[in-house]
């Protein structure tokens, strides 16, 4: 991973009405 770098991320499980699926997600750290 890289800074600036767009991924796609699974966000499962959910609770209620929070998104689910796979969404693209923005790297702004590259400190993990």
């Amino acid at each position: 991973m890289n800074h600036y770098d767009i991924y796609l991320a699974d966000l499962n499980p959910t609770i209620g009405r929070e998104q689910h699926g796979k969404r693209p997600v923005l790297i702004i750290s590259n400190i993990f």
